[in-house]
């Protein structure tokens, strides 16, 4: 079954007024992903990857941009501004082998953060896990990531403490949710 992921682009407006794309990331966005890390912090960086980098490799980059879309999807956020676009977010679910189960991540970069981008990727990801069938979806964060788990409460997730990697495990059924 070949995947069509842009049939995965919506427009929409931020709780903090923002005017956004989302959409599947493209092989030549690139750039856009490596501008977005300029803008993130150490601790961005830092609640994202669980360990403390400076900036992403370009292989490291590279690998982010490799996607299987049939399997998984990469997300972004993106605005116009001045004729041109930028990201302010990423939200990428990787699905399991089963199909039912997967995992997902989330980062905004700094100057868009507490503006509501993190809801709409999220919100858009899950939608999306739900229409490809999937059962569940978790996503990982440090206990100092506040924000993130505050979203995750409000979403739904059931939230545990996981010592083996001393994070917590933010968990949502998706069979419990209605499709949107």
């Amino acid at each position: 079954m070949k995947s069509n992921p842009d049939q995965y682009e919506i427009s929409t407006i931020t709780k903090g007024g923002l005017e956004v794309v989302i959409r599947p990331i493209r092989a030549d966005d690139a750039p856009l992903l490596e501008a977005l890390f300029d803008t993130l912090s150490p601790k961005s960086l830092y609640f994202r990857f669980f360990m403390r980098i400076k900036k992403p490799s370009k292989e490291m980059l590279a690998k982010l941009m490799e996607i299987d879309h049939g399997r998984d999807a990469v997300l972004i956020a993106t605005e116009r501004k001045e004729g041109r676009e930028q990201i302010l977010g990423v939200f990428r679910l990787m699905c399991y082998p089963d199909r039912k189960q997967g995992e997902f991540s989330l980062l905004v970069g700094d100057p868009w953060q507490g503006k509501g981008v993190g809801a709409k990727l999220l919100e858009h990801g899950l939608s999306i896990a739900k229409k490809r069938g999937m059962e569940s979806v978790f996503g990982m964060a440090l206990p100092e990531n506040k924000t993130m788990l505050a979203l995750a409460r409000k979403r739904g997730f059931a939230i545990t403490w996981d010592s083996d990697v001393c994070a917590y495990e933010m968990t949502i059924n998706l069979t419990r949710i209605n499709r949107n």
